[in-house]
């Protein structure tokens, strides 16, 4: 592990993406002695600041969703997973900031419990997620073992591309994103097209969320929440969706009105049928992201990184962020937030495109303007 590349993504995450300032109540955690190093330096950071870490490590099941666990979901009553913890609520809304780094030494941690049980857990405790939302908060990925064997990658080699995309000119990607968002900003309705897919959907009133190493960690992107039902057309997903420690392959949706009304899978339709019928807001899409960090150049199943793939982009099934959406407009309220990643990149084949208003922006990947 290079010190200087950690001490940096550390620097990073205390003071770019949360700004955490003297005399603020900083949750901190993590899931996994591998992710210790960071959490570390986060930590010592968090006291030069002269701010009060509170940390978490391993185990935090009430934190709701975010702490879910295979024990946890498998071994608790229903009572008890619907059960939103007072004590914990408490916590939460004493803090000023949260950061949480991700990574469990098992990477399929959730896989094989009952998906019912954790749409419970979820559903019942949004309320834990919103009110860390309303904070200032970073998700943070870090290179576990685990991570890379997903990528199919040595941990030495990954843990170098990792730091590659993680520790990026941020002020350089602050203006190339602000160059997207200006565009589509002045746009009316989004078109994507490949083969198998053809999908239009309006952005009219809508303005982009650059996401410039703020908040998840490693960063770039421009976002958009699509108007609800907008969406027409059909759309063949590139990369497996991963959720829960599932991963389902070969995701097809065709949308009317904005919503998902026939789908299908190569690989586990079951769950990702489950997943469409969590609630109302499940099968329309509250995100519509573009990848923009162009040191991210390979699929890793890890859609922290995946999602910023330049070239890309992803579009998430369920609820919206509000920052993306009219003050005016109700956005789209679901328990679950599932991204999936399309590649326009040329590869085998002539790649996507990206057409806003009928002008072809991005072809095979690359800006046409």
């Amino acid at each position: 592990m290079n010190e200087e590349e950690l001490e940096k993504f550390a620097e990073t995450i205390v003071e770019r993406s949360t700004k955490i300032e003297e005399g603020d109540y900083v949750y901190l955690s993590t899931y996994s002695t591998e992710t210790l190093p960071l959490f570390e330096k986060v930590r010592n950071k968090i006291i030069e600041k002269g701010a009060f870490p509170h940390e978490h490590l391993l185990y935090d099941s009430q934190l709701g969703r975010a702490g879910m666990d295979y024990e946890w979901i498998t071994k608790a009553s229903d009572k008890q997973l619907s059960e939103v913890s007072g004590a914990k609520k408490k916590e939460l809304e004493q803090m000023d900031a949260y950061i949480c780094i991700t990574g469990r030494e098992n990477e399929n941690e959730l896989n094989g419990a009952d998906p019912e049980k954790i749409s419970l857990r979820k559903q019942e405790t949004k309320e834990l997620a919103e009110i860390r939302r309303d904070m200032k908060w970073s998700l943070v990925t870090y290179p576990t073992n685990g991570k890379a064997q997903k990528a199919g990658m040595p941990t030495q080699k990954f843990t170098e591309f990792f730091f590659d995309a993680a520790n990026i000119d941020w002020e350089k990607l602050e203006q190339k994103n602000e160059k997207i968002k200006q565009k589509f900003d002045g746009g009316q309705e989004v078109r994507i097209t490949s083969e198998n897919t053809d999908l239009r959907f309006s952005i009219k009133g809508r303005k982009g969320v650059p996401c410039n190493g703020e908040k998840n960690l490693p960063d770039g992107e421009v976002f958009y929440t699509p108007v609800k039902e907008s969406v027409e057309g059909h759309i063949q997903f590139t990369y497996p969706g991963r959720k829960q420690g599932n991963e389902v392959t070969e995701v097809y949706l065709e949308l009317e009105d904005g919503k998902v009304v026939e789908f299908s899978a190569e690989k586990n339709e079951d769950f990702l049928r489950e997943q469409l019928n969590t609630d109302e807001g499940a099968r329309y899409f509250g995100e519509f992201g573009i990848g923009t960090n162009w040191q991210i150049d390979r699929f890793t199943n890890e859609l922290a990184l995946d999602e910023k793939i330049g070239g890309t982009i992803h579009l998430a099934l369920g609820s919206a962020f509000p920052q993306a959406v009219p003050e005016e407009v109700e956005p789209n309220d679901s328990s679950i937030h599932w991204d999936i990643v399309k590649d326009l990149r040329k590869q085998e084949g002539d790649g996507g495109k990206i057409i806003l208003d009928d002008e072809v922006v991005q072809e095979g990947g690359e800006w046409q303007f």
